[in-house]
């Protein structure tokens, strides 16, 4: 307390006010409010980055699936037509083969179009268009078929490759060359697509996070002039494991003979998906099983990444 002289009265006024030690107290509870609402704002602010994470791990894993799921689906299918060994044209279809070159004119990838679905296990063996600096781990799917929509003539591209379909006859030709009378069919209904081939399988994309590459699906596509070329689709994907069901059975794809892909009819899918960055604190421990990757050689990342896996087992409607 203080004491004040009244100058009028000559008299002592005592007033009062904080002494030392409730100052001292005062500021330690203040100081103790602050430090409490700090860490609830930081526990806030982790608590929704750990949950933003996840809503894009699972953002990224469903659009990944829906991706291969509906191109699964749609493998084999050559615009309603029911010869497909029968198909001709100036292009015409090319004998099955576990390959894809990167000639500059080479479009026999593409026009393997008997081979709706086919992989590789673990391996980019024979696949050239996937060279080693761009293979990453993983298996690796192809699908091919005819484009679900149809196109006009007057839409045609010069150097892309198309089905001209009707029930029991197909061709396959380059937009320049439709007018070549190898190139007509002669029953009708008749329609044109693109012919459509995709490769998938995982590569370091060219982003990085602290230093650390970021993995991606990518897969071939058929580019405009017919030739396989790369395409990034979604990042983060880490891993991708297939297994293909004959009679009831399943088999990883080095297992099955090329003449044996025609008998696959449906397709088991794994995609591991995981965050861009790592998380200071977090430490992924957990053993993932899929495709071949079990027991001993199950996939054990041990590292700080958080991660979610799909699966999914795809019926082919067109096998």
């Amino acid at each position: 307390m203080n004491y004040l002289k009244n100058k009028s009265t000559h008299q002592i006024t005592k007033v009062d006010g904080f002494s030392l030690i409730e100052l001292m107290v005062s500021m330690a509870i203040g100081l103790f409010l602050v430090l409490v609402l700090m860490n609830i704002l930081i526990d806030s602010k982790q608590s929704y980055n750990t949950t933003n994470k996840l809503s894009r791990l699972q953002e990224n894993g469903r659009i990944a699936m829906q991706i291969i799921t509906g191109d699964l689906k749609r493998a084999g299918y050559m615009g309603g037509n029911s010869e497909v060994t029968g198909i001709t044209g100036t292009e015409g279809i090319v004998s099955q083969a576990m390959t894809c070159v990167t000639a500059a004119t080479d479009t026999t990838w593409a026009r393997m179009v008997t081979l709706g679905v086919s992989g590789l296990n673990d391996t980019n063996a024979g696949y050239a268009c996937i060279p080693d600096s761009d293979y990453l781990r993983g298996d690796i799917l192809t699908v091919r078929y005819a484009s679900p929509w149809t196109v006009a003539v007057a839409d045609l591209a010069a150097g892309q490759l198309y089905l001209r379909s009707s029930l029991f006859s197909g061709k396959i030709f380059t937009g320049d060359d439709q007018g070549h009378a190898d190139n007509f069919v002669g029953d009708t209904p008749q329609s044109i697509h693109e012919v459509l081939a995709y490769a998938y399988y995982i590569r370091d994309s060219s982003r990085t996070c602290n230093g650390v590459a970021v993995p991606s699906l990518f897969r071939e596509t058929v580019s405009n002039t017919g030739l396989p070329i790369a395409e990034e689709l979604i990042p983060g994907v880490e891993q991708l494991q297939m297994q293909y069901g004959i009679n009831n059975q399943y088999f990883d794809a080095n297992s099955i003979a090329l003449a044996s892909w025609d008998d696959v009819t449906t397709v088991r899918v794994w995609v591991l998906v995981r965050s861009e960055c790592a998380e200071t604190g977090f430490v992924d421990g957990r053993t993932y099983t899929m495709g071949d990757l079990t027991g001993v050689n199950a996939y054990t990342p041990n590292d700080n990444f958080r991660r979610q896996i799909y699966s999914s087992v795809i019926m082919l409607r067109n096998q």
